[in-house]
């Protein structure tokens, strides 16, 4: 008996706005193959999601260091 293919899904992506936007193309060039992208809409996004995930982790880092120095004999081995 063959077997069924099973209907595979679309990647899920949110829903998105067109913009026009002037970018300097040799930069996005250089931005897509460091992020290892696909698309010039993939590199956006993938950028935008790196600033954002950047600033979490320095507010992360921020609130950290507001908790003072770090007591080594409280860390667990």
């Amino acid at each position: 008996m063959p077997r069924r293919a099973i209907p595979r899904k679309a990647p899920r992506r949110t829903e998105g706005r067109k913009k026009t936007l002037l970018l300097d193309q040799a930069l996005l060039d250089r931005a897509r193959q460091a992020l290892g992208a696909r698309t010039e809409t993939d590199t956006v996004t993938q950028a935008l999601e790196t600033v954002v995930r950047r600033g979490e982790q320095i507010t992360g880092l921020r609130r950290l260091a507001s908790l003072g120095p770090i007591d080594p004999a409280r860390i667990a081995d």
